[in-house]
């Protein structure tokens, strides 16, 4: 690959250069070129030494008919670079300015840039736009399995399963047809395990401390709040025993922080324990549909 590089920055540079024996013809700097300059730092990893060459195009060649292609090339540089508020701009201005070229692949790449900075709603108006625009681009499957784990990313396992309904029957020549038919089997299987109940979790907690987290799976944390709570507690009773109320008071004051904690962290324990069971169904569900961006 560095060998491709040396070589197009070569030409570039005799391109820019008369021959030593004064002809005065030259070879001039093209669109083609400078496109060509780009596309060997995309293909190094070197992102945004390719940006700059992109945007050179932008600004040396402002009527290219490449112009559409930088621009989409810029957006995927910033996309790899995980610059993805950059890459929204630039994927947004293929769309707005060039709507029947890399449109449906722009709008793809604006989805998952959205989805990467968990703007979901966005990222689902996106994906309709690509699967929309051309329902026979590639990218317009894309978009469609996106719209799929997009769903659940918001919980919503119904729309997870009606796109996949959706993709099988849009695209069943695609070859990940057969792997989405499988991941039916999956979403069952995720609506199937019992969840934990935040509300039930916090009760717990505040009825004996640590039970919250236990029940969620916590047990360090659970452990942990019952001794530190139980402490406090048998701290301000035995004070009030011995009539001391102001220590009672300070002990108690000084307790209760810990005590609010313990059940707010046990509701937020069973939500951790919720969401990753869904985190792992989507990883499931990218394997078997061979969705990795």
């Amino acid at each position: 690959m560095s060998n491709y590089l040396s070589t197009i920055i070569l030409l570039l540079l005799f391109s820019l250069q008369t021959p030593a024996w004064g002809a005065t013809e030259e070879i001039v700097l093209t669109d083609d070129v400078q496109m060509s300059l780009g596309d060997a730092f995309m293909a190094e990893g070197d992102y945004y030494r390719a940006i700059t060459e992109y945007k050179k195009l932008t600004f040396l060649f402002p009527d290219s008919e490449r112009m559409s292609e930088a621009l989409y090339q810029i957006g995927m540089a910033y996309y790899k670079g995980k610059d993805y508020k950059s890459a929204i701009k630039h994927f947004a201005k293929v769309r707005k300015a060039y709507t029947a070229s890399n449109y449906s692949s722009a709008a793809f790449y604006e989805g998952l840039s959205y989805s990467k900075l968990d703007r979901h709603d966005d990222a689902a108006l996106a994906f309709e736009r690509s699967r929309l625009f051309d329902e026979n681009h590639p990218d317009a499957a894309n978009a469609q399995l996106g719209l799929c784990l997009n769903s659940l990313e918001v919980n919503d396992v119904a729309g997870c399963r009606q796109q996949l309904e959706e993709f099988a029957e849009n695209y069943p020549q695609d070859e990940r047809v057969p792997g989405a038919r499988k991941s039916f089997a999956l979403l069952d299987a995720y609506e199937a395990q019992p969840k934990k109940s935040p509300g039930l979790a916090g009760t717990m907690s505040a009825v004996i401390p640590g039970s919250g987290q236990m029940y969620a799976e916590h047990y360090k944390d659970g452990l942990m709040a019952f001794v530190v709570n139980g402490l406090f507690i048998a701290g301000a009773l035995a004070s009030l025993d011995d009539e001391n109320y102001a220590l009672a008071a300070i002990v108690g004051g000084v307790g209760l922080p810990f005590y609010v904690g313990n059940i707010y962290g046990a509701a937020n324990a069973t939500r951790k324990w919720n969401l990753s069971l869904s985190r792992r169904l989507r990883d499931d569900l990218s394997i078997s549909l061979n969705y990795h961006y």
